[in-house]
């Protein structure tokens, strides 16, 4: 491949910056124990098979992320930084200790650029270079322009196509925001097994659990399903193309694990142990735009965008203790009013803080799990793992919306592989918030999927054409009054464009994920408009609320 500031590498061997202002921040080197590295030569060889990504954009930066493979030991990979494709402007040229402590992944936060401005970047050996990917600083302070983002979740690598990452690619974004579930630690499908797939994962081992096929149990295994993923094109597109705000749910780890609990809250069966979930978290960070910090393995934040929207980042796994009820489709249990912890008192204090203090138009929280409860038949619970199963935290932080006078505030949430649109309400029934729920990018929907919908009725579902009786629909959404729209059916994600008198958000659906195609549902009925103090969508483009 053609490199077309050849000329200025020998300048770039000896380490030193481009002018510009830029400064790149490698704390990799010390956060991995990568400081013999530091004196290594820069690779020769390798490529960049798993793409490049950015991370966390502020007005004045971001982190920047690849991984070289088909090396060894320790070595140096070389950053550039530019304001053109052609890389004639370059405002940055760094060099990245590894090793493969790091699996080879190199990363580094990049400060100093201008705000809400476009760049590129790409990463080299002497002999090899990565794909070209672009980022767009964040909005300043005072900024009163549109903010435009997506958000997604839940992409099985085997059971679909990554349809909807071919489309979200073609978006003009300022980022994008990742609720969970990026890798499964399981395999559930297969193609020639449960028929169920479009293509295959490999990694890791059977076991105990009949419904999975193969499973990740070590640092390997995860690291594996990172770059598998990742082989993907349209996934690759999405990160070349747009920074990403991400956060883990529980498939990074395993199924449903509250992560305070020495067991993890499972059977022993699960195979659950410290050094897996250790493995699993390495796993993450090497493989993710993000750094575990001084603190610990932290990753609930704050995200500022210009005067228009703040955005909260939470933590639902890490200081969680066990789901209630056996965490089973039953009625609510004696144990489910017993205290416990869904983000722990440090991060819920932290949340309460960030929405008291915020002074811009939009308090958007990226939520792992769903806010609004989802009732079925029988008076059961669909689901214990959510904020259903820790009514006293979701008490205390919607309490403190409503007697704060909060408002506008949006939760976006993912994890349920439904679409679902409704108003966040109290447990009084007052409304303070509304939720945005995404469908999965490709994980098995609730239409495809033996679906138990409690009193001991279980609907058998349609893996190869779901068409969920829109009845049952309309029987649920009275038993669950709050939600206005509900998609068992389909795949995708949200769109939302964001300004000081209005978020916009729409519902991308995908017509299949069984063959490729970028074909999408019509947005009639997904659109909603949301204005500035308007604290209920019921009736948008649903049923009307009810007395």
């Amino acid at each position: 491949m053609s490199h077309p500031s050849r000329t200025t590498r020998r300048r770039f061997l000896t380490g030193a910056a481009a002018t510009g202002g830029a400064v790149v921040l490698a704390p990799q080197t010390f956060a991995l124990g990568l400081a013999s590295a530091r004196k290594a030569p820069v690779f020769r060889g390798g490529r960049f098979a798993d793409g490049v990504i950015c991370g966390d954009p502020t007005p004045t930066g971001c982190t920047l992320w690849s991984r070289v493979t088909g090396v060894e030991g320790a070595g140096r990979v070389e950053l550039e930084v530019a304001t053109d494709r052609a890389f004639r402007r370059v405002v940055q040229r760094r060099q990245i200790a590894t090793s493969g402590a790091a699996n080879h992944a190199v990363k580094a936060r990049l400060t100093g650029l201008k705000p809400y401005e476009q760049y590129y970047y790409r990463f080299s050996t002497r002999t090899g270079e990565s794909r070209v990917g672009r980022l767009r600083t964040a909005l300043p302070a005072g900024s009163q322009q549109p903010v435009r983002f997506a958000f997604f979740s839940c992409q099985d690598y085997t059971h679909g196509w990554y349809n909807a990452h071919e489309v979200m690619a073609k978006e003009d974004l300022d980022f994008v925001v990742c609720l969970g579930d990026y890798i499964y630690s399981e395999t559930y499908h297969s193609v020639k097994g449960t028929k169920t797939a479009v293509r295959d994962d490999r990694i890791g081992r059977s076991g105990p659990n009949r419904d999975i096929v193969r499973e990740a149990l070590t640092l390997s295994d995860y690291r594996a399903k990172y770059s598998l993923y990742r082989s993907d094109p349209a996934l690759q597109a999405v990160h070349a193309r747009f920074p990403m705000v991400m956060l883990w749910d529980d498939h990074e780890v395993q199924d449903n694990y509250a992560g305070a609990e020495k067991d993890g809250g499972l059977p022993a069966a699960k195979r659950y142990g410290a050094a897996r979930k250790a493995a699993a978290r390495k796993a993450f960070f090497e493989s993710m735009p993000a750094f575990p910090g001084s603190s610990g393995q932290r990753i609930y934040r704050s995200l500022r965008f210009g005067d228009v929207v703040d955005l909260v980042v939470m933590d639902q796994r890490s200081y969680r203790q066990d789901q209630p009820c056996g965490d089973a489709v039953v009625a609510p249990c004696a144990e489910l009013e017993q205290p416990r912890a869904l983000l722990g008192r440090t991060q819920l204090d932290a949340v309460k803080q960030r929405l008291g203090s915020s002074t811009a138009a939009w308090k958007v929280l990226a939520n792992e799990v769903t806010m609004m409860p989802t009732r079925v038949l029988g008076g059961a619970n669909y689901s214990y793992d959510t904020w259903s199963g820790y009514p006293g935290e979701r008490e205390e932080l919607l309490g403190f919306l409503r007697d704060r006078a909060i408002k506008d505030t949006v939760f976006i949430t993912g994890d349920i592989h439904t679409f679902i649109a409704g108003d966040v309400r109290t447990a009084a029934g007052e409304t303070v918030a509304t939720e945005f729920v995404g469908g999965s990018i490709t994980s098995q929907s609730l239409g495809e999927t033996k679906l138990d919908v409690g009193g001991g009725v279980v609907l058998p579902g349609n893996d190869a054409n779901p068409q969920t009786d829109p009845g049952l629909i309309d029987t649920l959404r009275g038993f669950n009054p709050w939600v206005d729209q509900a998609d068992f059916d389909h795949h995708g994600y949200g769109k939302v464009v964001a300004t000081p008198s209005a978020f916009d958000c729409q519902m991308v659906r995908m017509e299949t994920i069984k063959r490729r195609t970028t074909k999408t549902l019509p947005s009639t009925g997904w659109r909603y408009r949301v204005a500035r103090g308007q604290q209920s969508i019921k009736g948008v483009n649903g049923p009307p609320a009810t007395a």
